[in-house]
């Protein structure tokens, strides 16, 4: 290697612009800083394989270095290029075809350099010369080399026009942007130009392009921070209008079309005008008004323009659909309107939300007070004939079903439908009978369906009712399914997903309420029966005998009471276990709760004692009921893991006596006294 002056000062230009280029990246803000940065880059593959092939003393490694020479040669006018229309165009991109079309004779050359010694295209002779102490090599130019002369010009020619052209149409500092770009041009252009009228003239090997591009390149860096070149475009007026989404109507001052963009063209079509592939001068000069002929509302405000701002509701068929209208006059000198511009703005989605938010904030409402209404009803009863009827407020429905799930059966527990004669209260229907219904039940979430036929509705319906869609909704506490609300369209008015939605939180607060009085309904009974036989306990017997007692007493009417006891009882539990002897106790409530009958009020007064208080009923009676007792007992048999068991019981009889001041404790001492008597007797029989 020989460094020369010629070497140096393109070693020198490749420095320049290895850190404009670095420079132009690490403060790009936009694809116009990162083009400059590229652009940079290929000088600086351009100048550092030239100054080293000037510096190289083998000519075939200069012949090399010249081939990759070419990587940067053919990149740099196409990036100049590029990054001119990048301002020209106000940002927008090139389509990717035009790209590709735009790198293809670059591409080619490269190839061609790379492959020259197959062809020639390039290339067609070397040629060393020495001058002074540098030793250079004369190339001869083949077609391909002219070509791409050729087509590196008129990009930079074109370029150079459009600046020209925006400086003229743009100003102030978009003017100055244009202009330093415009510049910047001129340095590699002139240099190449003395290139080439060099080689015409005296054959030389001196070519200083690529210093004059590293000249262009600090004078676009100074325009990066003085001008703000790459965090400042211009953006095309008619790019602005063209890409508005809002519909953009402009008027001259007899109301006729003078300009329109394209989403206007499109609302033109949708109301009666001109179709949308209509070319637009077809429709300049045309009164405005008539071009929309089915939107009778923009066409008046058109017709007679004036300043205002309004709504106006789009007469389609589809969707509902508002816009914003809003006129602004154009002036001329001084007061005098040269036209008008109609702007229509889109705010159907705000409408919508707007009445959305209405609607949900109604719905919030008619909930927080079902939630209420619901919450305060302790009674199941009370509950079941309020749900459908609060449901009504919040969904539209023609018949509506409240019920319970029970194993695998669904009990109807209200019912909301047309005037029906049938009483279908306490019905119970299986689940799997209603399709829907049991789809609903099994995902634990609404479900909308649409009914196909007789087996997807669960209710028997009227004659005259044809029920189109379903909306079944499970009332879910703790995962599982307690209950099942199902409502039916009988019209074509399909249920939709805001309703399931509605209908879901209303299910929530009717879970809550259920589950409040399955509580209270639990507590209750806990609190007045016996837990292992579910009879009355001996508080609730007590409160519910003294009733019975005044009442007889007051009316003169019979009252009688059966005091018995599990013969031996205390044998089961030490031979068989508590376990065993609790089962006993179960299967015998079982039988005297079918024995006894519907009015009879019956208790496990302690321990294997029991009592079975019998209003109307005479001692006759009460001594019938009582060995009818002591003969189902003795044929009773209770099969055990330790065989089977059978029972007898000692039962004492005692009647109200009517003229006797004599209280309920006092009809259970007399019963219990007679009961030790059945004892003394031998057990297993009856006294009174």
């Amino acid at each position: 290697m020989q460094f020369g002056l010629y070497a140096v000062s393109l070693l020198a230009g490749a420095f320049v612009s290895a850190a404009v280029g670095f420079v132009g990246w690490r403060g790009a803000s936009n694809r116009a800083g990162r083009l400059l940065a590229l652009l940079m880059a290929a000088v600086f593959v351009w100048s550092l394989t030239a100054g080293l092939e000037a510096a190289a003393l083998d000519p075939a490694v200069k012949i090399l270095l010249s081939k990759f020479e070419y990587l940067g040669i053919t990149s740099v006018p196409v990036l100049m290029f590029m990054s001119s229309l990048w301002f020209v165009r106000g940002g927008r991109r090139p389509r990717r075809g035009w790209l590709a079309a735009l790198w293809l004779i670059p591409f080619l050359t490269v190839l061609a350099a790379f492959t020259n010694g197959h062809h020639h295209f390039l290339w067609t002779s070397f040629t060393p010369v020495t001058e002074g102490a540098e030793r250079l090599l004369i190339y001869g130019h083949g077609p391909l080399f002219w070509v791409f002369a050729v087509y590196a010009y008129l990009l930079l020619t074109i370029a150079a026009l459009s600046l020209l052209s925006s400086a003229v149409r743009l100003k102030g500092l978009y003017r100055l942007q244009a202009l330093a770009v415009l510049v910047s041009i001129l340095p590699p252009s002139l240099a190449n130009f003395l290139y080439l009228a060099g080689r015409a003239a005296a054959p030389t090997g001196h070519d200083f392009t690529p210093v004059g591009f590293a000249a262009s390149g600090l004078l676009l860096l100074w325009a990066m921070f003085r001008l703000r070149l790459v965090d400042l475009v211009p953006v095309a007026r008619d790019r602005v209008i063209e890409s508005m989404g809002e519909s953009l109507f402009i008027l001259d001052d007899a109301g006729r079309l003078a300009a329109t963009n394209p989403a206007a063209r499109r609302l033109i079509a949708a109301a009666g005008g001109p179709a949308e592939n209509v070319p637009e001068r077809r429709l300049l000069g045309n009164p405005a008004a008539g071009l929309v002929p089915r939107w009778p509302a923009l066409a008046a405000s058109l017709a007679a323009p004036a300043a205002e701002e309004r709504e106006l509701a789009f007469p389609g068929d589809g969707p509902e659909q508002t816009y914003s209208l809003r006129l602004s006059p154009i002036f001329g000198q001084g007061t005098l309107v040269t036209g008008w511009v109609a702007v229509l703005y889109d705010i159907s989605r705000v409408k919508s939300a707007e009445k959305a938010a209405v609607e949900a904030r109604a719905v919030a409402e008619a909930l927080r007070e079902a939630g209420a209404t619901l919450s305060s009803k302790l009674d199941f009863n009370q509950i079941s004939a309020l749900i459908l009827e609060l449901l009504k407020r919040v969904i539209p429905y023609d018949i509506g079903a409240f019920m319970t799930v029970e194993d695998s059966a669904l009990k109807l527990a209200a019912i909301r439908r047309p005037a029906d004669h049938r009483n279908l209260i306490g019905e119970t229907y299986p689940l799997s009978g209603s399709r829907l219904c049991n789809m609903a039940a099994q995902r634990l979430r609404p479900l909308i369906g649409v009914i196909n036929g007789p087996d997807d509705i669960l209710l028997p319906l009227g004659p005259d009712a044809e029920a189109h869609s379903f909306l079944g909704v499970p009332v879910v506490i703790r995962d599982q399914v307690i209950g099942l609300i199902a409502l039916y369209n009988t019209g074509r008015r399909p249920f939709n997903e805001e309703n399931a939605a509605v209908a879901e939180a209303f299910a929530g607060q009717v879970a809550i309420a259920m589950d409040n009085s399955r509580r209270v309904e639990l507590m209750e009974r806990q609190a007045i029966t016996d837990e292992l036989t579910g009879l009355y306990n001996r508080r609730a017997f007590a409160l519910a005998g003294d009733k019975e007692v005044s009442r007889a007493r007051r009316y003169g009417r019979p009252l009688a009471l059966i005091f018995f006891d599990i013969d031996h009882f205390k044998n089961v539990n030490d031979s068989h276990g508590h376990l065993i002897g609790d089962h006993v106790l179960r299967v015998l409530t079982e039988l005297v709760t079918r024995t006894t009958r519907a009015t009879d009020i019956v208790c496990r007064y302690g321990g294997e004692e029991f009592i079975v208080l019998m209003p109307e009923a005479d001692r006759d009676e009460a001594l019938a009921m009582a060995e009818r007792l002591r003969l189902e007992i003795s044929r009773m048999t209770v099969v055990t893991a330790g065989g089977t068991l059978s029972l007898t019981v000692s039962l004492g009889v005692a009647a109200l006596r009517r003229n006797e001041d004599e209280s309920l404790e006092d009809l259970i001492a007399r019963a219990d006294r007679a009961m030790y008597q059945a004892k003394a007797a031998g057990r297993n029989t009856v006294r009174g």
